[in-house]
């Protein structure tokens, strides 16, 4: 027997004595207590090992766990096995079980304490484990043995991983929120500002490569939320640009409420961009790829809501043809992509589906708080209809007696089972607003047109009717879902030409009929598609005296309400009479039509355009009208800002061909004059203006010239006086040297902006020599001796740009 194993047996030998002189000591003790009973409570207590258990310590990377007692205890045995003994129920776990192969555990001791200490193979987490020791495998100092199982309970492990990224969110690419899986907090050892702080830690690349600092102007940047870091930029500037914008967050930068810091982060913040669709061969399935794998962000309880996220687009200048997904249709994400069936199969070529925002995010978490549209996707196959009816216009018609509303498609009843007339709400005189027709008023539906027949002929002045949501379908049974209004529909109780008037220099000539302004004319000469309405109009411009027939490339057409005639030859006489014959024209119901018409029109004056100058003579342009020049007998002339006017005497003014000359001297600047233009047999001819020193009027900067195919020239012109008084030219001459090579020149109304000039010319990459000079005036021919009055100053680019600054403060 070697020495350890007759240790070991001594010990148990001297165990047994120590418990037989126990056993007697408390035997005298017990009979001691019958004869003196309180003598009996100097006896302690058994000790408890459960109520003697220090907070367990959790170490090592959550794999250590110690336990202290506040009492000494070791083994009852040191053969026996400990580790056997000890079970552990970790966090989610519905029973003990035994430690791990390995787990290892050791068991300290000293005068009045212990520790536990078990280490675990795999981490622990969570903060519901616990560890159990069975009963009688520790003894305290006495040699006395714990009967009661020992539970060590609730051990949390430690949090002891830096926050983690789980995507973002974002709007139209700013208020941009970076979330992450727990609270974070600025780490800021310098106790600086934190939002400035935390800039310096961060950086972008919106091409996926390059990263730079986070723009300074006017972003906010702040850990805004209890898990978010908040991005802003002002001055309508982005955050997130294309498909691969990615943020640095540097390491150290942000920490979780444990003070666990984070390392290097590249975080993917794009939210999903459509890339692509496709549709099925039937056109029943529309298939939608982004540039990353998707997934639905609408779960609830592991329920769908996807399909209220999209709605499908028909037309978009008709936002009544925005359809939501039925019941029968579905969306789902299908290897990273969205699918919609579409129970109706699509039609047409203008088909657009519509995301709102929050329905998908990406793998990275991110998502997308706008609504997305997918390009215009063109359906295959034969056309559906799909479409809902449009109403058109409405008339009256049978002499009114009836009044016919018109769509751009056959339409149908959708509410059989309802009272239709009693649901139209309408305004009728004697029976003034409110919903319902006559008992003895009907309803027809034909073709494209829903007629109100009413017993007895309309005499009142003005009707309107208004028609509820769902009241018409089409033949395909698309419904019409909005409200019909039918405007204010006047019955016609005779029809005339009640004015008209001359434009474009006597070329046009618009005679207006006394309908409404939203009701059309219409040509009744129409025989077998072919109008004979010119044939009906006579006009005479010798006062009546004679009449022709309008020339045969004269053209009339209706356009609504009136009727206008396009001369090929303008007409000069100050007024014409025109005739129409009756019954050429009437309104859409055919209830009226015209009786012969004999109608003056007057104001046939050509347009004047020019400015009034106060430093040199003003011109003023019109298209030459030689009979109308011939027939002038005074030009006056008022002043506003005297309030009172007089004629021109011969030497302040001359009117030659296409042109009235004013000379200098009549108009002062800052004056504001009006001209009026007195000729026999014409109306007379007015036109106004603020007076301007021509310099004045235009800054021009010298060209600038690029050799790009060919030599380009461009200026920058202001329009000082903020006026369109007329016509002028911007002249580029290219010049060779000293030779002048080519002009262009255009007449316009020059407003301020860029003029671009391009001359043809093979050798602008090789020849230094050329140079472009520009003018600004106010005509431009072939004519040497006039080239025109100079109305702009040129100006240094810095000149011009404080220029453009000063007219916008005077315009404040």
């Amino acid at each position: 027997m070697n020495t350890d194993m007759k240790e070991v047996l001594i010990m148990r030998e001297k165990k047994k004595l120590s418990k037989v002189i126990l056993s007697t000591v408390m035997a005298v003790i017990m009979a001691f207590a019958v004869v003196f009973p309180g003598a009996a409570s100097a006896n302690p207590s058994p000790i408890i090992l459960q109520d003697n258990i220090q907070p367990a310590i959790v170490s090592g990377g959550n794999k250590v766990v110690s336990v202290t007692f506040s009492v000494y205890a070791t083994q009852t045995d040191p053969l026996v096995d400990l580790k056997n003994a000890i079970t552990v129920k970790k966090t989610g776990d519905a029973a003990y079980t035994a430690l791990g192969t390995d787990d290892t555990v050791a068991l300290s001791t000293a005068d009045t304490t212990s520790t536990l200490e078990i280490n675990f193979n795999d981490a622990l987490v969570g903060s519901t484990n616990a560890i159990s020791i069975a009963s009688g495998v520790l003894m305290d100092s006495n040699g006395d043995t714990f009967d009661q199982v020992t539970e060590i309970m609730d051990i949390a492990a430690l949090d002891i991983t830096p926050p983690s990224y789980i995507g973002s969110s974002s709007s139209n690419g700013n208020d941009v929120r970076l979330k992450f899986d727990e609270d974070i907090y600025i780490n800021n050892p310098e106790n600086e500002d934190p939002s400035a702080y935390l800039k310096t830690k961060m950086s972008i690349a919106t091409d996926g490569v390059n990263f730079e600092p986070l723009s300074e102007l006017g972003n906010e940047l702040t850990a805004a939320g209890p898990n978010e870091i908040y991005i802003y930029y002002s001055n309508d500037m982005k955050v997130i640009m294309g498909t691969n914008t990615l943020i640095k967050i540097a390491s150290g930068a942000v920490m979780d409420a444990a003070g666990n810091l984070n390392a290097e982060m590249i975080l993917h913040v794009t939210p999903p961009v459509i890339q692509s669709t496709e549709i099925s061969s039937d056109s029943h399935d529309v298939t939608i790829t982004f540039h990353e794998d998707v997934v639905d962000n609408t779960l609830s309880e592991e329920i769908s809501y996807l399909k209220d996220y999209i709605y499908l687009l028909k037309d978009v200048a008709n936002s009544s043809q925005q359809t939501e997904l039925t019941a029968n249709d579905t969306a789902s994400v299908v290897s990273g992509k969205l699918v919609i069936h579409f129970t109706a199969a699509l039609s047409g070529a203008a088909n657009q589906i519509v995301i709102r925002g929050g329905a998908l995010k990406d793998s990275y978490g991110n998502v997308r708080n706008e609504y997305i549209t997918t390009p215009l996707i063109q359906a295959l196959g034969e056309p559906v209809d799909t479409t809902a009816p449009k109403f058109v216009e409405a008339y009256f018609s049978n002499y009114n007696q009836d009044i016919t509303f018109v769509f751009d498609e056959d339409v149908l009843n959708n509410m059989t089972d309802v009272d239709l007339k009693a649901s139209i709400y309408r305004y009728i005189p004697g029976m003034g607003w409110g919903n319902g027709l006559p008992s003895d008023a009907t309803l027809t539906f034909s073709g494209n047109t829903l007629v109100i027949h009413f017993a007895a002929t309309l005499t009142g002045s003005q009707y309107y009717f208004e028609f509820g949501p769902n009241f018409f379908k089409d033949t395909a049974g698309n419904i019409f879902t909005d409200y019909i209004g039918t405007g204010w529909l006047y019955p016609l109780q005779t029809l005339t030409i009640q004015g008209g008037s001359f434009s474009h220099d006597g070329r046009w000539l618009s005679l207006d009929s006394n309908l409404n302004y939203n009701a059309k004319l219409v040509d009744q000469t129409i025989v077998n598609g072919v109008s004979d309405l010119k044939n009906q109009i006579t006009v005479s411009t010798d006062h009546g005296s004679t009449f022709s027939a309008l020339d045969v490339q004269d053209v009339v057409t209706i356009q609504g309400n009136r009727i206008v005639v396009l001369f090929h030859e303008a007409i000069k006489s100050g007024t014409i009479e025109v005739k129409i014959a009756a019954n050429a024209l009437s309104d859409m119901g055919d209830n009226v039509r015209n009786a012969a018409i004999d109608q003056v029109i007057a104001y046939n004056t050509p347009d004047v355009t020019g400015y009034f100058l106060s430093d040199t003579a003003s011109q003023f342009f019109f298209e030459d009208n030689a009979e109308w020049r011939s027939k002038v007998r005074d030009v006056t002339l008022y002043s506003y800002n005297v309030g009172a006017s007089r004629p021109l005497n011969s030497s302040e003014y001359t009117l030659a061909a296409g042109m009235l000359t004013i000379n200098q001297g009549v108009f002062q600047k800052g004056g504001y004059y009006s001209i009026t233009i007195n000729a026999d047999g014409y109306s007379s001819k007015s036109f106004s203006g603020e007076a301007y020193i021509s310099s004045e009027l235009f800054y021009m900067t010298a060209p600038v010239v690029t050799a790009e195919n060919g030599i380009t020239a461009k200026v920058n012109i202001l329009n000082y006086a903020d006026t369109n008084a007329g016509t002028q030219s911007v002249v580029f001459e290219l010049v060779n040297g000293t030779t002048p090579v080519s002009i262009v020149a255009a007449n316009l109304e020059v407003n301020t902006g860029t003029y671009t000039a391009n001359f043809n010319v093979t050798d602008a990459a090789t020849n230094p020599n050329y140079t472009v000079r520009a003018f600004m005036v106010n005509k431009y021919n072939n004519d040497l001796m006039d080239v025109g009055l100079s109305l702009a100053t040129q100006v240094t680019q810095a000149e011009y740009d404080l220029k453009l600054l000063q007219q916008g403060n005077n315009n404040d």
